[in-house]
């Protein structure tokens, strides 16, 4: 992946449903070159566009975030791990925890059931828990208050842009029964009112110059003028508000050991950081926001 390439997936990562024309314009190539780059992408599997839908809109709007202590290897607790529907990401970690996961549930009640079943799983030795209080920025996922009550064609339209976000309004209008005008209309209403938001995900390989790194934050004062740094901050893919042995969860991401120094080290010199702990990761054992809705 090039430095083109890269600049096509940050724009599909903005906006899935980008066209070619757009794309073209955005980094200026022809629209056919653009074309062949977006198909040789997504061909390659490495990036995938879907529609990803809000997890209150899925009855899954519990969510935490678990570091996983372990004795041996991780791999293959991973694995297991890996099976639970209610796990959405799931990877493994440099650092104290070797294993990091998100929990999504319908309730605390459900993520503290799961959590005492991780517990008990053998070779694991402790798991320490964030409760997310608020979701700020999402490279895949919408956030913020879901503003449209949603009904079965919606259902199944979203369903569709799980399927492949890139899908045109006339094949989402022949799988649900609408016009490709009334599939357009409701597509435009279910992303500004965060019901879903249609992105690229890249599939990390140990090739890939891209790393990851996950920062948990500890504050002293308010939050929210870190808050708003960080929404300035490019490298910034995912930030939330938390509770528990930090304040804030980040991950950033980079294409060097001295980018992510120099984002570290900016974090760190922000007016009321008092501590930064950051992990790896190291390998992305599965990352699925695609859940099924509530019967």
């Amino acid at each position: 992946m090039d430095e083109v390439d890269g600049a096509i997936v940050g724009l599909l990562e903005h906006d899935g449903r980008l066209t070619h024309h757009e794309i073209a314009a955005a980094v200026g190539l022809s629209r056919s070159a653009a074309a062949t780059r977006v198909h040789r992408l997504l061909s390659s599997r490495q990036v995938v566009v879907r529609g990803v839908v809000h997890p209150a809109v899925l009855g899954r709007g519990a969510l935490a975030h678990l570091g996983i202590v372990v004795a041996g290897r991780s791999a293959p607790i991973a694995r297991t791990l890996a099976m639970r529907s209610d796990v959405a990401f799931l990877s493994l970690t440099s650092g104290a925890h070797g294993i990091v996961a998100e929990l999504r549930a319908r309730s605390m009640a459900e993520i503290d059931r799961a959590i005492g079943e991780v517990r008990g799983l053998p070779d694991v030795v402790g798991v320490d828990t964030l409760s997310y209080v608020e979701v700020i920025r999402d490279v895949i996922g919408p956030v913020g208050e879901v503003g449209v009550t949603i009904d079965d064609t919606d259902r199944r339209l979203l369903k569709a842009l799980q399927d492949d976000g890139r899908a045109s309004y006339v094949d989402l209008a022949a799988a649900v029964g609408l016009s490709a005008a009334g599939a357009r209309r409701r597509v435009v209403r279910l992303v500004a009112n965060n019901v879903v938001r249609v992105g690229a995900v890249v599939r990390h390989s140990g090739q890939d110059r891209q790393s990851a790194l996950g920062l948990g934050i500890r504050l002293a004062g308010p939050a929210e003028p870190v808050i708003a740094a960080f929404r300035a901050m490019p490298a910034a893919i995912f930030v939330a508000r938390v509770v528990g042995r930090c304040d804030v969860l980040a991950t950033v991401r980079a294409f060097s050991a001295a980018q992510l120094v120099d984002v570290v080290d900016e974090i760190r010199g922000l007016p009321g950081v008092t501590a930064v702990e950051s992990w790896v990761h190291l390998d992305v054992v599965k990352e699925n926001y695609a859940s099924g809705f509530p019967e």
